[in-house]
């Protein structure tokens, strides 16, 4: 689209470098509609896990950007990302969130599709299209890029611009800590938490970033039940490549004492899962150092510009923000498991996550409320013209590799209090949204201090 010069001033006031954002590019239409063009068409995506499409046939929905997407693994074992619109009409073919199958057949006019979006049925084909319609020619759009790393599946609309590994970057470090750290490996509770706050999706992603400042005061009915008492202020926001991480510190892995006592100071109540993540952080301890092993349970996270997780003592989830307009964000989320747990406990974290952020779990639904508030205190014409402050910690950077005392860690850092991580998530997307092509961008733009 023809950017006009209003559209570039917009962009142009974020002072990520500040910690001064403009409240207009959470409400402005037409910087969303610039937002599906350079960021959600050019950036990688997450689509699934491997786990979600084990077999033949297996597929799920979901979305890049607005566009809803199928990613199906075909009978020839290759997982694809097709767009979900059928080439005649348009119309969605796939309206199941999961399942299993060898075709999409549209509802409207019966088209018919392969599980690896060949055209294969078309009614009335002699009689109407013959010497006409070459079926070759009119498959389901294939995302153009498809890559996994560690069983999770990202696609990318741009033909060209850094590969997976390369977006990843930095961020591999923690990633593999928070989603490998069981040998073998994780799998995904079957079913998705799906549900839509009336929020700009950069509120809800950059929240997962980085905001650790909210929890005492947003989530505070847990600790009048007893569940948790205040948050320490020792801690971390790291920013990592395209990616963050941020949490208290857990207590020194040498203290560590059979699972007993909870990992975190702020934690009242001993949790069945503990004793697991103590096995595992003793192992990653002799493997990568004590201080690494710290960050075991890693706390919240993102991959910009929507992945986010949450890697507590109690469970772990992994969501994504997808864009439904300026104000409105549909969240898909899932409960991941590490695949060594025995099957009771399993169960037991699957049910805390249900308790905890399941969409109206105890915490979820003051984050709902948070976000949809902010959303409704900017949209108006005055509200719109100010600017949010992300000062917090602001000049207070250091290398991650100091706060974490590990010379090996990557990425820069603030302390638990610090909006380090959003004023990068800024930088991110305004480098994006200054780009006049993914092609222009050869190279992730480094973390500095």
């Amino acid at each position: 689209m023809t950017v006009d010069s209003r559209i570039n001033d917009l962009i142009d006031a974020v002072q990520y470098d500040k910690g001064l954002i403009n409240r207009s590019i959470f409400v402005d239409r037409d910087v969303y509609e610039l937002e599906l063009e350079r960021l959600f068409a050019n950036t990688w995506l997450f689509l699934g896990h491997v786990s979600q499409v084990a077999e033949p046939g297996d597929f799920i929905t979901t979305y890049m950007g607005e566009d809803s997407v199928i990613v199906s693994r075909g009978h020839d074992g290759r997982v694809r990302a097709l767009l979900n619109s059928c080439r005649h009409r348009g119309m969605r073919v796939c309206r199941s969130d999961e399942g299993n199958t060898s075709f999409f057949k549209c509802p409207y006019h019966a088209w018919t599709y392969s599980s690896a979006g060949e055209l294969e049925g078309v009614p009335k084909f002699r009689l109407g299209y013959a010497g006409v319609l070459d079926k070759k020619e009119w498959g389901l759009r294939e995302v153009t890029r498809v890559e996994e790393y560690r069983g999770f599946l990202f696609g990318n609309w741009a033909p060209e611009g850094p590969s997976l590994d390369e977006w990843l970057g930095e961020l591999k470090t923690y990633f593999d800590l928070l989603f490998a750290r069981d040998p073998a490996g994780v799998e995904v509770v079957p079913g998705a938490h799906r549900w839509t706050v009336d929020t700009n999706w950069k509120i809800a992603a950059e929240n997962f970033a980085a905001d650790m400042y909210h929890v005492e005061h947003s989530h505070a009915r847990p600790a009048e039940l007893g569940l948790m008492q205040a948050v320490p202020d020792q801690g971390y926001q790291i920013s990592a490549g395209m990616g963050f991480i941020g949490h208290a510190f857990t207590r020194p892995v040498s203290e560590d004492v059979g699972g007993e006592e909870p990992l975190h100071s702020y934690w009242t109540l001993p949790n069945i899962q503990t004793e697991f993540l103590a096995e595992q952080r003793k192992r990653i301890a002799e493997e990568k150092g004590a201080e690494l092993a710290r960050l075991i349970p890693l706390g919240h996270g993102a991959l910009f510009p929507t992945f986010a997780w949450l890697d507590l003592e109690q469970f772990r989830l992994m969501r994504v923000h997808h864009p439904q307009g300026p104000d409105r964000t549909l969240i898909h989320q899932w409960c991941v498991l590490d695949k060594s747990l025995p099957e009771d406990v399993k169960d037991a974290v699957r049910k805390q996550y249900e308790l905890t952020f399941g969409p109206a779990g105890l915490l979820e639904q003051d984050d709902g409320e948070n976000w949809r508030e902010c959303q409704n205190g900017m949209r108006g014409f005055i509200g719109r013209q100010l600017d949010s402050n992300m000062m917090l910690g602001l000049g207070s950077d250091r290398t991650a590799a100091e706060v974490v005392g590990d010379d090996d860690v990557p990425g820069i850092a603030g302390g638990i209090y610090s909006e380090i991580n959003q004023r990068r998530f800024y930088e991110l997307w305004k480098t994006y949204m200054q780009a006049a092509s993914p092609e222009s961008i050869s190279k992730i733009p480094p973390t500095r201090i």
